[in-house]
């Protein structure tokens, strides 16, 4: 019971640990307006994870992989996070004081579409959870009933959920002893990886295309 309980929660915490654009946009909102602002942008995700685990759990997700859809999700990624890598880059070499300006990134109410958005628009997401989510049912073998299936995949969710919750936290608690010149060098470095993903987006469009 116990190792069935450690498993997925372990697995969870494992596919949410690194740092892509969904973990970066977090620590950027949080270090403007703390935890919430950071932890919706989490749960944004988190919210197309439980979509695809669904449809892949009904047997579905195969049709997402269909080349339309990786057109439309990368032409939209690299807009989506061209556009979020150049304000927050333009936001770290701006005049302004960052903590001072945090009660307009809460008040926006936009933390949990952006993570939404952000997860929505990566193609690798799809190709992703059907590989990773996919083999780790296959790997529990037949016999096992719906119920037991799907406590398996919610504690996979609780795991991501809980590394979220980890990555919100520290970022809340540490921007308050950071130095303003240290928020903006890690807001401006975070625009620039997201910028710079959204180019990969795009060069993985061109692939496609060609």
């Amino acid at each position: 019971m116990i190792l069935f309980i450690i498993k997925p929660l372990v697995l969870g915490i494992s596919l949410a640990a690194p740092v892509g654009p969904i973990k970066l946009e977090m620590i950027r909102r949080g270090i403007r307006g703390g935890f919430w602002p950071s932890m919706f942008v989490g749960l944004g995700a988190v919210t197309i994870d439980m979509v695809l685990m669904f449809l892949i759990f009904l047997g579905l997700a195969v049709y997402l992989t269909h080349s339309f859809f990786s057109y439309v999700l990368s032409a939209a990624g690299f807009l989506l996070l061209a556009r979020l890598g150049i304000k927050s880059m333009k936001s770290a070499l701006s005049d302004e004081n960052m903590l001072d300006h945090a009660s307009e990134i809460t008040a926006e109410k936009s933390s949990y579409w952006t993570g939404f958005s952000i997860a929505l628009a990566n193609p690798f997401i799809f190709i992703f959870w059907l590989g990773v989510y996919g083999s780790s049912l296959t790997t529990l073998g037949p016999g096992h009933s719906f119920m037991y299936l799907f406590l398996y995949s919610m504690l996979i969710i609780a795991g991501i959920i809980l590394w979220n919750i980890n990555v919100a936290m520290t970022v809340h608690f540490l921007r308050n002893y950071l130095k303003e010149w240290i928020l903006k060098a890690v807001t401006f470095a975070a625009g620039a990886y997201l910028l710079g993903y959204s180019f990969y987006l795009l060069s993985h469009l061109f692939a496609l295309l060609i």
